[in-house]
């Protein structure tokens, strides 16, 4: 058994291995080969699967690519845009999880969000960000 790992260490030594966009590549694939296989169209689900092998046959090319300049440039350029895909679901999630209790406001000088207890009446709100304070009522 040991053997069978070297060999498969000496084999992916010089390659670019297993990143952020590999995963995301790899996580889009799964998900959609489970929905072509709820599809009863014969056409779309080859159309899924063939998709989602394109998908799959992309994260085997990148992950043994020698060519690792290349493969960290491109995850460069994606990571600023899963930063900000993961920031928004992970802010509207806890933004629906606050839903009862908690209100959410713009500043109107930064456009930073805010998050105001649910509390009625009327409320001077200072940013944090800005310094800046305006009014606002809670019904």
């Amino acid at each position: 058994m040991r053997n069978f790992i070297y060999k498969i260490q000496a084999f992916m030594r010089g390659r670019y291995g297993f990143d952020e966009l590999n995963m995301s590549i790899l996580v889009i694939a799964l998900i959609i080969n489970i929905v072509g296989r709820f599809i009863f169209n014969f056409t779309a689900r080859m159309i899924f699967r063939l998709i989602s092998f394109a998908l799959i046959i992309i994260f085997i090319f990148r992950m043994l690519s020698r060519n690792c300049y290349q493969r960290n440039r491109e995850n460069e350029v994606f990571k600023p845009i899963f930063t900000k895909t993961v920031d928004f679901f992970k802010f509207n999630y806890r933004r629906f999880k606050d839903g009862r209790t908690h209100r959410y406001y713009k500043c109107p000088n930064c456009k930073a969000q805010l998050r105001v207890k649910n509390i009625k009446g009327k409320h001077t709100i200072r940013c944090p960000k800005c310094g800046n304070q305006f009014q606002k009522k809670i019904r």
